[in-house]
């Protein structure tokens, strides 16, 4: 498999309603989520942060250039485009994330819950769900969308994958846009409908200028 020209990459893109600029942004916005994060938060807050910047990010992009929304399914984060035919979501994928020819194709890092699972198209666990009947969902925030009829929803999922180079605290990032057949009974999506790897952003080390007053972040970004 070959890493797709930029103009056979950008058409298909932009065909589900998207960019690699755009998702650059989305990316950059992650990684400043994790370096936002000391290791005052706790275990796993830079991963959290990271996640919950590309989340809002993606649905301010999509929305800005696009006309997307943010919606809930099974209390499920996917942006949405004005149609309600195709979503996005973005989860943290293994180090095969984004490389054009892996030795196997690429999963999530963390399987999918019996939710998540039920709406990429597997079994889930129907006990479970009745945990959580409809009648005390919580209500969507203003503005959010619902989405009940879900069975025919085109789900892509934005794979990420940080990569950290010691000792000189670069870090590159690995991603792409693909669609997934079901998850297997563990809850990871082993095999692919169709993979759009991107390019990967590399992103520099965070320097701290010393001078009066206040400090400030030089982050130095750019793909490659």
């Amino acid at each position: 498999m070959l890493l797709p020209e930029p103009t056979t990459r950008d058409r298909r893109l932009a065909r589900l309603g998207t960019s690699w600029p755009l998702l650059r942004r989305v990316l950059q916005q992650g990684e400043a989520g994790w370096r936002a994060a000391t290791d005052n938060h706790g275990d796993g807050a830079r991963s959290q942060y990271a996640y919950r910047e590309r989340l809002a990010a993606l649905r301010e992009e999509q929305k800005l250039h696009h006309g997307w929304d943010r919606a809930r399914v099974l209390k499920i984060e996917l942006t949405v485009d004005p149609e309600h035919t195709i979503a996005f979501q973005t989860l943290i994928g293994d180090r095969y994330t984004g490389l054009v020819t892996p030795e196997r194709p690429p999963r999530n890092l963390h399987p999918r819950g019996p939710n998540g699972q039920r709406l990429l198209g597997g079994e889930g666990d129907t006990e479970q769900l009745k945990l959580f009947p409809d009648d005390v969902l919580p209500l969507p925030p203003r503005e959010e969308i619902e989405l009940t009829d879900y069975e025919n929803l085109e789900v892509w999922v934005f794979l990420v994958h940080r990569e950290h180079e010691p000792g000189t605290g670069r870090v590159r990032w690995h991603s792409e846009l693909s669609r997934p057949h079901p998850p297997d009974e563990a809850g990871y999506l082993t095999s692919w409908q169709e993979r759009i790897p991107l390019p990967a952003l590399e992103i520099g080390a965070v320097t701290h200028p010393v001078g009066e007053g206040q400090h400030e972040l030089d982050i130095q970004i750019g793909p490659r």
